[in-house]
């Protein structure tokens, strides 16, 4: 978990504890943030890293003209503690639900 803080000039901060997977699909690598629900990708690690890093800042961008950054981590799951001018949020828990999988057994016919 990575914590991210941002400041908006007006010394208004937001920190967020933010998973970030990365998973390899064919020749890229997508990053994605289950808690936001937010995606990037790109050719190798680090390019989907820094993509992120660019859908994260459109993200608080995009929640501050429209005043819904607090509303929108909430529907999302999060808790919000809002003091003056520093936003703390803390994201929905994660379970590890102790999935055993198994591999099926086929039989095909020859």
């Amino acid at each position: 978990m990575d914590n991210f803080s941002k400041t908006d000039g007006d010394a208004n901060v937001l920190e967020l504890a933010l998973s970030l997977l990365v998973l390899k699909q064919e020749d890229l690598y997508v990053a994605y943030c289950p808690s936001l629900e937010l995606s990037s990708y790109g050719s190798t690690i680090d390019e989907a890293r820094t993509g992120f890093d660019e859908v994260i800042d459109a993200y608080l961008e995009y929640c501050k003209k429209n005043q819904s950054l607090k509303e929108d981590l909430k529907r999302h799951g999060w808790t919000v503690i809002d003091q003056k001018n520093h936003i703390k949020a803390e994201p929905p828990a994660t379970v590890d639900l102790n999935i055993i999988t198994t591999t099926p057994k086929v039989t095909l016919n020859a």
